[in-house]
């Protein structure tokens, strides 16, 4: 599932393939990826188009665009771009293309539907809810050791559930999360609000060497494989590995469930 350095990669993409390019034209097939924006309106504003910048907010882009049309995506859990040369068949699954002056066509794909693309104002980008709603992004405004402690002290959540509240930091999920509690040493059920002062400082260092560990095996190529996809290899240190021994002490990693989510860690790095 795509979470913040995934979402941090298609930005970057973006920014390669639109930068200095016209949108020649713009369509999209009926599909759900437009629910609550109109889908006809993504074709006719986008057209003869050129980027003005593009963010990222946790798991959201913010794409503006010169004319003053904006587009809010989220890739939910298949989602991902793609960029596809002149004359070339489109890949399977496209829900929404902008085909470029220089004959390029950039295309989002969707196998389960679960993103979400909808038209609004570049200049209201910002001041939507979903993205008022958020917390810090780790990467922009980095992780606050004190307030993550003060936030994680209010809850009895099990630490795994609060990392992956979009209002507390943006944009960690499973893998992110899995991760960060490993390099930490945190068990992931134990209660957000027993983690002491030192340990938030720990965590939130982790939090950052676990994204900037995800960025550095993605590189900056033009195509991204995501971990879920069939005979896509497993760049994580402990996440999906349950059965296998632990990187660090070799005993066998564990596995629960927490929030409907699979959760993996070792009982002996990460003792509860």
């Amino acid at each position: 599932m795509p979470e913040l350095p995934e979402v941090e990669f298609a930005a970057r993409a973006l920014r390669r393939w639109l930068g200095g390019r016209r949108i020649a034209s713009a369509d999209a097939p009926e599909s759900r990826i437009f629910r609550g924006s109109d889908r006809k309106e993504f074709s006719r504003v986008l057209q003869g188009e050129s980027l003005d910048w593009i963010e990222r907010r946790g798991k959201y882009l913010l794409i503006a665009f010169r004319g003053g049309a904006g587009l809010l995506n989220h890739l939910g859990m298949t989602g991902k771009w793609v960029r596809v040369p002149p004359g070339a068949p489109l890949p399977s699954h496209v829900r929404a293309r902008l085909e470029l002056d220089s004959g390029e066509v950039v295309a989002y794909r969707d196998t389960r539907l679960f993103g979400r693309i909808a038209v609004h104002r570049a200049d209201e980008l910002f001041s939507l809810p979903e993205i008022r709603g958020l917390g810090p992004d780790p990467l922009v405004d980095g992780v606050d050791a004190a307030r993550l402690h003060e936030r994680l002290a209010r809850s009895q959540r099990p630490v795994k559930v609060a990392l992956m509240d979009q209002a507390l930091l943006a944009g960690l999920g499973n893998i992110q999360a899995t991760e960060a509690l490993f390099l930490a040493g945190i068990h992931p059920a134990r209660p957000a609000s027993s983690i002491s002062e030192k340990e938030a400082k720990e965590l939130a260092s982790a939090i950052l060497e676990s994204l900037q560990h995800t960025l550095k095996i993605q590189g900056e190529g033009d195509s991204i494989t995501y971990v879920e996809e069939p005979r896509a290899e497993n760049p994580f240190r402990i996440y999906g590995r349950a059965g296998s021994p632990c990187p660090r002490c070799g005993t066998t990693i564990e596995k629960i469930e927490l929030g409907g989510r699979t959760s993996a860690f070792c009982p002996r790095c990460q003792p509860r």
